[in-house]
C-alpha cells in the first residue's frame, strides 16, 4: 500500500496545480507572468507598483505586447495593457458586460450583486441613471469646506501629521456626510463602525483564501461569515434610518424610487460607502486594506497628490498662487470657483498624480461572450479580461517620461489622446468621477491657502513614494509623514 500512498501524495497536489494553476489549452498561445514570480511577490508583501514594474510593464516595454495573463483571485485573466485596446472593451458593454464572480469569495458575501458595480443589462441602466442623477443633483462642496477647517483644528500652526491617516478620515466623513447622510465624526474619533469594518475586510483579505477562493468551501470560517452578516446588517440599519429620517443626500435621493428593491439598496449603500471615498466607483471593491490596516483609495489619490506637492515645492507654490488668484486670501470655494476651468494647474496636478500613482490598478474584470481578437492574438469566449490602468498610465508610447511627476503635460489640449483612465472608460466610466475631482480640488485649494508643507527628512519616501503591500491591486502610499506649516498674511 505504501507505494500507492506515495503516489497519491504526489498526484493529488500535481493535480491541484495542473487544474488550478496550468492555464486552459485555449490561452496557453498568450504570453504570460510566471506564477512564481507572482506568488513569491505576494509572499513578500511587494507593493502593487513595483509588482507591475519588474513583472508586468516589461511585457509592454521590452516585448511590445498588448496583453498579458495573469494569475488572479483564483484564475488566469488577460490584462489589457494598450489603450486603444481598453477603449474597445469598455465601449462595448454588450461584448464585454461585467463578470459575475465566484461565489466563494466571501467578499461577494458581504458586497452583494445587485448594485451598480455588479449588475448588467437593464438592471445596470436603471441603477445608473438613478445614480447618476443622484451624483449631479448637487455638488457639496461646502461639506468638503466645512471638513478642511476641521482638519485646520486639528493640526494648528504648525504640526508633523500622519497625513495618509488624516486623509482617509476627511474622505470618510466626506461620504458619510454628502452621500450616506451619516456622520461618522472619523476625523475626531475612532469610529466603532469603521472599525468593525476594516476588521472584517482584513479577514477577507487573507492571502491563500484570495489566493484559492476555493478554500471557503474546503475550510469554512463560520465565525468571520457570521461577522460579514453582521456588519452587513448594519447597513441594512442605516437603510431604515434613513428611511424613516431622510435628509439630502445620496441615499434619501435613491430611496425616493419606487422601482429599488431592498436588496439593490442595500448593496447600493455598501458599494457606495466603498466608492463614496475611492475614485472610481466602478471599481469600488477593491477598496480595502493594507498589510497593517485599511486605506480607502480616494484617500491614497489625496495622499499621492499632497506627497508630490510636498516633493516639488516650485508646483507647490505654483498652485497657491493660482489658489490665491481665483479665491484670495479669505473667500471660502463654491462649486463655480473650484472648477476645472477656474482651477486649470490644480486640476492637472490632481490629473498628474491620479495617472502616475493610480490609486486602483485595474478596471473591474469584464468577459468575452465571443471570440474577439485583441491585438494580434485571438480571445476565446468566456474569458476573463481586466483593463491594466497602471500599465496603460505608464506606457512608453503614450507618455513621454511616463515615471516623472509633470503636470503640464495635462495643459497640452492633446492629453486626452494619450490614455489616462483613472475614471475607467465608456458608459460604465466612475458616476462619481465629478465628485471626486470637485473632492480633490477644494480639499487641496483650502490647504494651499492656509500651509506649505513638506517631507520630514528622514522620511521613508524621500527617495520616491512608498505604497503599501494591497492583495487586491491598489497602490496607496502609507506611513506618509508631512510637515505643515500656517501661511501668515501679514
Amino acid at each position: 500500500m505504501e507505494p500507492l500512498l506515495y503516489l497519491a501524495l504526489i498526484a493529488i497536489p500535481a493535480l491541484l496545480v495542473y487544474f488550478f494553476i496550468i492555464p486552459p489549452s485555449n490561452l496557453r498561445h498568450l504570453p504570460r507572468v510566471a506564477l512564481l514570480p507572482l506568488l513569491i511577490s505576494y509572499l513578500k508583501q511587494e507593493s502593487e507598483d513595483k509588482r507591475m514594474q519588474h513583472l508586468i510593464l516589461p511585457f509592454a516595454e521590452a516585448r511590445g505586447e498588448e496583453v498579458v495573463l495573469v494569475w488572479a483571485l483564483g484564475h488566469w485573466m488577460v490584462h489589457i495593457l494598450e489603450f486603444k485596446l481598453a477603449r474597445k472593451i469598455c465601449d462595448n458593454t454588450d461584448c464585454f458586460p461585467k463578470e459575475t464572480p465566484s461565489d466563494a469569495s466571501l467578499l461577494w458575501r458581504f458586497v452583494g450583486t445587485k448594485s451598480l458595480l455588479m449588475s448588467n443589462g437593464i438592471q445596470w441602466e436603471k441603477q445608473s441613471v438613478l445614480i447618476n442623477e443622484a451624483f449631479n443633483a448637487q455638488l457639496p462642496v461646502d461639506v468638503f469646506v466645512a471638513l478642511s477647517y476641521r482638519l485646520f483644528k486639528l493640526i494648528g500652526e504648525e504640526r508633523t501629521v500622519l497625513w495618509d491617516d488624516l486623509a482617509q478620515r476627511f474622505a470618510l466623513d466626506a461620504v458619510g456626510s454628502s452621500v450616506l447622510g451619516h456622520n461618522f465624526e472619523a476625523i475626531e474619533t475612532d469610529n466603532p463602525f469603521v472599525k468593525e469594518y476594516n476588521q472584517v475586510m482584513a479577514k477577507i483579505a487573507a492571502p491563500l483564501y484570495l489566493l484559492f477562493p476555493w478554500m471557503e468551501q474546503l475550510v469554512p470560517r463560520k465565525r468571520l461569515i457570521c461577522r460579514i452578516d453582521n456588519l452587513a446588517g448594519k447597513f441594512m440599519n442605516l437603510l431604515e434610518h434613513k428611511r424613516d429620517s431622510p435628509g439630502d443626500d445620496m441615499m434619501t435621493y435613491m430611496l425616493k424610487d419606487p422601482g429599488m428593491t431592498l436588496k439593490e439598496l442595500r448593496d447600493n449603500m455598501i458599494v457606495l460607502f466603498l466608492g463614496g471615498h475611492v475614485s472610481n466607483i466602478s471599481d469600488a471593491i477593491a477598496t480595502t486594506l493594507n498589510s497593517h490596516k485599511f486605506q480607502d483609495t480616494t484617500a491614497g489619490s489625496i495622499s499621492t497628490l499632497f506627497y508630490f506637492l510636498a516633493c516639488h515645492p516650485e508646483i507647490q507654490q505654483r498652485a497657491r498662487d493660482e489658489v490665491k488668484r481665483v479665491f484670495g486670501d479669505d473667500q471660502n470655494p463654491t462649486a463655480d470657483l473650484v472648477s476645472g476651468v477656474s482651477l486649470p494647474y490644480l486640476t492637472a496636478c490632481i490629473r498628474e498624480a491620479l495617472r502616475i500613482n493610480t490609486a486602483i490598478s485595474y478596471i473591474f474584470p469584464r468577459k468575452s461572450l465571443q471570440p474577439v481578437r485583441l491585438g494580434k492574438y485571438a480571445i476565446p469566449a468566456e474569458t476573463s479580461l481586466i483593463v491594466n490602468v497602471y500599465a496603460i498610465h505608464h506606457h512608453q508610447g503614450a507618455w513621454k517620461s511616463p515615471h516623472d511627476f509633470d503636470p503640464d503635460r495635462f495643459l497640452d489640449p492633446q492629453w486626452s489622446k494619450s490614455g489616462w483612465l483613472p475614471f475607467a472608460l465608456g458608459p460604465r466610466q466612475c458616476p462619481a468621477r465629478n465628485f471626486a475631482m470637485y473632492e480633490q480640488r477644494t480639499l487641496a485649494a483650502m490647504f494651499l491657502r492656509e500651509y506649505e508643507w513638506a517631507l520630514p527628512p528622514d522620511s521613508i519616501h524621500l527617495n520616491g513614494i512608498q505604497n503599501s503591500f494591497s492583495p487586491f491591486a491598489l497602490t496607496l502610499p502609507h506611513d506618509l509623514h508631512l510637515i505643515f506649516r500656517q501661511i501668515r498674511n501679514d
